[in-house]
């Protein structure tokens, strides 16, 4: 008997933004310091009330990154950067040409989808057995995993990051 497909995992995308639409702006910031530094910035674009369709963070070796997905006209989103730029925890900022997302998966049954169907669909996959780490453009990896969602068991969305090296700090 076949399973029925799973639930995909919430993304970080609040309910009623709409993110199939072309006016998202991807921006990438690199904030200087620690959660207080990060506080501080959220309280910025709440109180602002800047148009943040999605709001993903992560920290590397050089501090904390975040990507901010503006739902706004490209000229207003120039406005937005520039006007974060000026925050004081924030070292760099910078449109991003390029997103990709990342999605954890934990697949299973036979046959697990092959490697091949995600290199046609512009995907990117790494992993051994049954989890995988796939990314790429948000869209290509929505249709692939609309394609495969027969071989997934759980599937965690990281949400979409702006490339590094292409466009963005």
């Amino acid at each position: 008997m076949r399973k029925a497909a799973p639930r995909m995992a919430a993304t970080n995308t609040p309910r009623g933004v709409q993110t199939n639409t072309t006016t998202l702006n991807p921006v990438e910031v690199r904030i200087n310091g620690g959660m207080l530094a990060l506080n501080r910035f959220l309280m910025t674009l709440q109180n602002k009330r800047m148009p943040v369709a999605s709001f993903t963070v992560g920290r590397d070796h050089e501090g904390m990154r975040a990507t901010i997905l503006l739902d706004c006209a490209p000229e207003q989103a120039l406005r937005y950067t520039a006007l974060l730029s000026a925050l004081e925890d924030v070292e760099e900022i910078g449109a991003a040409d390029k997103m990709v997302e990342v999605a954890l998966l934990k697949v299973a049954g036979d046959p697990p989808p092959s490697y091949e169907s995600a290199r046609r669909a512009g995907v990117e996959v790494h992993g051994d057995g049954e989890t995988l780490v796939a990314s790429g453009e948000p869209e290509r990896l929505e249709r692939w995993l609309a394609e495969i969602k027969h071989s997934l068991e759980d599937v965690v969305r990281l949400g979409p990051v702006a490339r590094p090296g292409d466009g963005g700090v």
